[in-house]
């Protein structure tokens, strides 16, 4: 009986290592299954960026073409709009800067406009959190001060 119990408590440690390293086994295995899945779902994500980068690629190709007459225009505007009120920096984008750019064929956006170019919209709610008025010749000014390497002669649309 002594050998029988001996034997079954052997068989029986045997039994749970086998178990245990069944259970270990199971749980390796659904480990990599779900390492499996989520690896399966990034490649699918990643592949649907790429054709979104491919699409930026272009777009950014066709915006480099287009760069040269936008920072032309974006830089006369700083230089020489800034002593000027609203309506002759108008006439002068309008009918100066744009009549030269298309007299001499020189390649730009459909309608460049310098602020857009030189700044963004989160730039721009920053100013009006610190109190810059939100009137176009403020944002033109704005614009200006923050892309001169110097000090920009300017005016004061509120006098």
């Amino acid at each position: 009986m002594k050998k029988l119990n001996e034997e079954l408590s052997k068989l029986t440690a045997e039994f749970d290592k086998a178990i245990s390293e069944k259970n270990a086994s199971i749980a390796e295995a659904e480990r990599c299954a779900r390492r499996l899945n989520l690896a399966q779902r990034l490649v699918t994500a990643l592949s649907s960026e790429n054709e979104r980068w491919g699409k930026s690629i272009v777009v950014l190709e066709e915006q480099l073409k287009l760069m040269v007459g936008d920072v032309l225009v974006a830089s006369s505007f700083v230089s020489y709009s800034g002593p000027f009120n609203k309506k002759f920096r108008n006439i002068m984008i309008n009918e100066s800067f744009m009549k030269f750019m298309k007299d001499n064929a020189v390649p730009m956006s459909p309608d460049p406009n310098p602020i857009k170019i030189l700044t963004d919209e989160s730039t721009i709610a920053l100013w009006n959190k610190q109190k810059l008025p939100n009137d176009s010749v403020s944002i033109e000014n704005g614009t200006i001060l923050t892309n001169s390497a110097r000090y920009p002669l300017m005016i004061d649309p509120q006098l």
